[in-house]
């Protein structure tokens, strides 16, 4: 976007944007105004805390699938929100790029590999910053390396012969599915989807055989 016509018309999206977040009471709450949406990103608008009171809004970019915040922005004016919104128009456009040169499967054998070895390092490697977990078998949602970490360290630590064996792996349409023996030996199941560039954005497992979300 960078004739006239466009940045204007994003100009008064944006402005009918911020009159609507004007409208919502100030009650505590962090009223969202969406303002576009790019596969499975959403441009978004929002308050600031009462710290960043001298600024209009804050801009976000949000990815639906780790549910956590690729990028965002204060900003000051509606001149200055244009330039971020179209910055994370083209990010958004980036990241849902087709992975042609991207093998899911590779990836989850990596991981597996990473697991059986105990290095904890690699493992981690594997995972984008941001990336999510969720653990029907112990009932947790994590984000981050950090937590990923505290979740994944004891694990690798056990000595069962059995722990973390293949049993079954298959793409799915949005990233693979695995079945394999956790650190106990017991059969679970993995749903991984991935960034564009090839890391673990999500994982969702279970015992097999239990229905569960992906």
């Amino acid at each position: 976007m960078n004739t006239t016509s466009e940045r204007s018309l994003t100009e008064l999206r944006i402005a009918r944007a911020y009159g609507k977040l004007s409208s919502i009471p100030v009650d505590g709450s962090k009223p969202l105004i969406s303002l576009a949406s790019i596969g499975n990103y959403e441009i978004r608008m929002f308050r600031g805390r009462a710290a960043d009171l001298d600024g209009l809004f804050w801009l976000e970019l949000f990815d639906h699938v780790t549910k956590t915040s690729v990028d965002s922005f204060r900003c000051d004016k509606i001149k200055d929100a244009t330039a971020v919104f179209e910055d994370f128009m083209s990010q958004g456009a980036n990241l849902n790029k087709p992975l042609d040169d991207f093998d899911p499967i590779a990836v989850t054998i990596d991981w597996l590999d990473a697991c059986r070895w105990r290095d904890l390092d690699r493992l981690l490697d594997l995972y984008d910053e941001r990336a999510t977990l969720e653990c029907d078998c112990e009932g947790v949602m994590l984000t981050g390396h950090q937590s990923l970490s505290a979740y994944w360290k004891p694990k690798l630590g056990s000595k069962l012969p059995a722990a973390f064996v293949l049993s079954d792996v298959t793409p799915t349409g949005d990233g693979a599915q695995v079945d394999y023996q956790n650190c106990e030996g017991k059969p679970v199941r993995i749903h991984f989807r991935f960034t564009p560039s090839g890391k673990i954005a999500h994982t969702s497992c279970g015992p097999l055989g239990r229905q569960y979300i992906a």
